[in-house]
């Protein structure tokens, strides 16, 4: 959401009417990270709107509202819980919960892992993240469907220990080792 400055009502309209995918969507789960509670663009008074499940975790203050992970669903969310990270240099949570698709229960995670590397580490492998993903890992399910999305911040790619802990317990991701985003 880049600290608030997203068009989330623009994204849930573009959704609804089939702009993204040419066919509007029925079902959706958006995991967000720089989300804002309070003042525009909360996300939660946005969801609460379009009747939308939603949990929001705050993180820390910004100018535009205090900022944070959220995750925004046609499908409720169940058993939503806030899972700490390792601090680096700033706060870094993960939001947990379980949906129920297709009589299938799935857990879905939404995080942001540090983004800055350290000077002479970042020369190497960033352990930062690497540490934060175990300890995200040590708080999901072991086995069984599920999916762990955010911004994960692994500009260092398949070499990052937190890119090769993630993929350890999601090998299915193998196939789509491109980043999502690139600047």
């Amino acid at each position: 959401m880049h600290a608030g400055r997203g068009e989330l009502p623009r994204l849930l309209d573009d959704l609804t009417s089939g702009e993204l995918t040419g066919a509007p969507a029925r079902d959706y789960v958006l995991l967000l990270q720089e989300a804002i509670e309070g003042g525009e663009g909360d996300v939660r008074e946005i969801a609460a709107l379009r009747k939308l499940s939603s949990f929001f975790s705050p993180v820390r203050r910004s100018p535009a509202g205090t900022s944070g992970n959220a995750i925004v669903s046609t499908i409720p969310l169940q058993d939503v819980r806030v899972v700490d990270l390792p601090r680096e240099r700033q706060p870094r949570t993960a939001v947990v919960t379980t949906i129920d698709v297709a009589s299938q229960r799935l857990f879905v995670v939404c995080t942001h892992l540090e983004n800055r590397l350290g000077w002479l580490r970042g020369l190497f492998a960033d352990r930062a993240r690497g540490r934060q993903a175990e300890a995200l890992l040590r708080e999901i399910p072991a086995q069984g469907p599920g999916i762990v999305g955010g911004d994960l911040n692994t500009m260092l790619g398949p070499n990052e220990p937190a890119w090769r802990a993630l993929l350890e317990r999601f090998p299915e991701a193998e196939e789509r080792r491109q980043p999502t985003f690139r600047e």
